[in-house]
């Protein structure tokens, strides 16, 4: 039987010396001490799995429980016998539950935080953080994301401190820093991705040190040709990075400065003249000079992520950077030419886990919209495997369970990458998907909401912001939702009046905000533009159905039943846009006919198109 378990592993430091010393006596004292500790666990509600000589195994039901017996057990293990120091290790998570013990990753990573905890503290995981945050009065030092063994992904680790109150030293001071658009002084405007890529990567590495908040790409990327006081001053950040970058064959000059917000005085400046292929390297140098200049602490794994890293291929790091360029304009007709620089990256760098996961991404927002047999999911797998910490690559995961109906392991893929990465917005996005499918809209609302906060300049977390408030009856938030998203549609479209995707969303915000002729207008459109993609027909299903146009609606719905693919018709059975339809006899037809198309393909065949009849 599996179920979810705080599970506490404790043990004595130096039990082998003591032993060493006094065998008789230690195992006297050893005894005396965790028959002491057995009111404490009866008032939190512990359950010993196991005792094993100098350790214990100890179950609750609560976070908030386990970590209160945790602090207890300390106080009481000092009050018998200070001699006897305690290691402890506190997770949350699945446990296998079988003639009374337990088993599975749950534990395992409880025992792999009990081995790197301080004779006399306690580590707890970021799933037990969660649980406690805003519930108890205690302080936590972030040890940031560590490799334990046999596990799988990093795990984010916090020390308690026993007995100091949270206010008593409040949270560790973060650092508000800004990298704004490296310029392009190459003198081809055509390299201004080059620049883009290096700035976003710098932006990057900076965002995986937790002494600093690092304003996001997109936001970052709005504040161009703006002073340096005015930046600071709207995004409430005291320093500024800002520079240049030259390229020339496979040479390149970067030039940085770190400015102080206040006074807009240098802090730091630097130039940097490498080959292309130690760009990395060149990267982690320059991170590493913005902590000497502000003089930040780092935690060790911190310390291990700005280590000296690897040459890289010039042209397979140009052309990633292109790929990703391309990937953030949002434009589908843009998947096919993303999809070809990737494989390239990877024939020049087999080990390139950041060029697999955009590609295994791409493929399966490809398939999604045209169809066809490449879900992505060996690339998406082959970058993991590459590297477990990648964030993108766990997110993208979560889409490909997501869409198949595995709700638990895309939600569990979601909370590895909100680990890894909580500011990301790629992941935000994701884990609003996974939570809206679900119907817990408060859950998606967080995720969309934090997402289109990190990105100003994207519609699809705001848009599916509005389909969360709608689903909760908030009728007022959701207008809201509507106006803001429009604005972002709007201006898109108007910088790019073929980009489908975000005309087929604005279709349905404006039938939500009443305007049914432009809304109609804009359908059209999108359809003309782009008459194979059959996720966006499927948006327009959405549009007509909120606007109330069932007839229309399940017009659409028809017209793309032939060609619609297996992870489609999970999210169109989920998705609460349609759910006006759902009584209606026409709606139920053509959902069981698909169904059936489904049923009688074989299963190498069944995430391709299909052109049986309805």
């Amino acid at each position: 039987m599996r179920k979810l378990a705080a599970v506490l592993c404790i043990d004595i430091a130096g039990y082998s010396k003591l032993m060493g010393r006094d065998e008789a006596g230690t195992l006297a004292r050893v005894k005396a001490a965790f028959a002491a500790f057995d009111p404490t666990l009866a008032r939190h509600r512990g359950r010993v799995v196991k005792l094993m000589g100098d350790g214990a195994l100890i179950e609750f039901a609560s976070a908030v429980d386990a970590t209160l017996c945790a602090m207890a057990l300390h106080g009481v293990a000092t009050a018998t016998d200070p001699s006897l120091r305690f290691r402890m290790g506190l997770n949350l998570g699945d446990v296998i539950v079988e003639d009374g013990d337990l088993f599975g990753e749950g534990v395992n990573i409880a025992a792999r935080l009990q081995t790197l905890a301080e004779p006399g503290s306690i580590i707890l995981s970021e799933a037990v953080r969660e649980h406690v945050a805003g519930k108890l009065n205690i302080r936590l030092d972030d040890l940031g994301p560590m490799s334990l063994k046999n596990i799988e992904r990093p795990v984010r680790a916090f020390a308690v401190q026993p007995g100091v109150p949270a206010e008593a030293k409040g949270k560790r001071e973060r650092i508000g820093i800004c990298v704004l658009p490296f310029t392009n002084m190459s003198g081809d405007p055509e390299q201004d991705y080059f620049s883009a890529g290096v700035t976003e990567d710098i932006i990057i590495d900076l965002s995986k040190l937790s002494a600093l908040s690092v304003v996001s790409r997109a936001t970052s990327f709005g504040m161009k040709a703006q002073c340096v006081r005015v930046v600071a001053q709207q995004l409430n950040v005291a320093y500024i990075l800002e520079g240049s970058v030259r390229k020339a064959g496979d040479r390149m000059r970067l030039a940085a400065q770190l400015i102080d917000g206040a006074n807009e005085a240098t802090v730091w400046a630097e130039r940097f003249d490498r080959d292309i292929k130690d760009v990395l390297l060149l990267q982690s140098d320059l991170a590493s000079a913005v902590v000497e200049a502000l003089r930040l602490q780092l935690l060790p794994a911190e310390r291990q992520a700005l280590g000296r890293k690897a040459p890289t291929d010039p042209e397979a790091y140009k052309l990633f950077l292109l790929a990703r360029e391309y990937n953030i304009t949002g434009s589908e007709r843009h998947l096919p030419l993303i999809i070809r620089l990737c494989r390239r990256v990877t024939e020049l760098e087999p080990d390139n886990a950041r060029a697999w996961a955009l590609l295994g991404e791409t493929l399966n927002r490809l398939a999604r919209s045209i169809g066809g047999g490449e879900t992505g999911e060996l690339e998406i797998d082959r970058a993991l495997e590459l590297d477990p910490g990648l964030a993108g690559a766990h997110a993208a995961k979560a889409l490909q369970f997501l869409y198949r109906g595995q709700f638990g392991e895309a939600e569990r893929q979601c909370a590895i990458a909100l680990q890894l990465e909580p500011d990301d917005y790629a992941t935000n996005l994701a884990a609003g998907r996974t939570f809206i499918m679900q119907r817990r809209y408060d859950d998606a609302i967080r995720h969309f909401e934090r997402a289109a906060a990190l990105a100003p300049a994207d519609y699809n977390a705001a848009a599916m912001a509005i389909q969360c408030y709608q689903g909760k009856g908030d009728e007022q938030a959701a207008l809201e939702a509507c106006r803001r998203a429009l604005a972002r549609i709007e201006r898109i479209v108007a910088a790019e009046p073929d980009h489908s995707g975000a005309i087929g969303h604005g279709a349905g915000v404006l039938a939500l905000l009443g305007d049914r002729e432009r809304a109609s207008e804009w359908a059209s459109r999108a359809s003309l533009l782009e008459p194979d993609n059959i996720q966006l027909q499927a948006n327009l299903v959405c549009a007509w159905a909120i606007s109330g146009d069932a007839e229309a609606a399940l017009d659409a719905l028809e017209r793309i039943a032939l060609k619609m693919s297996r992870e489609l018709l999970v999210w169109m059975e989920n998705d609460n846009d349609l759910d006006s339809l759902r009584s209606l006899p026409r709606f139920a037809r053509i959902m069981r006919a698909v169904r059936a198309r489904f049923a009688r393909l074989p299963s190498s065949e069944r995430d391709a198109p299909n052109e049986d009849s309805v």
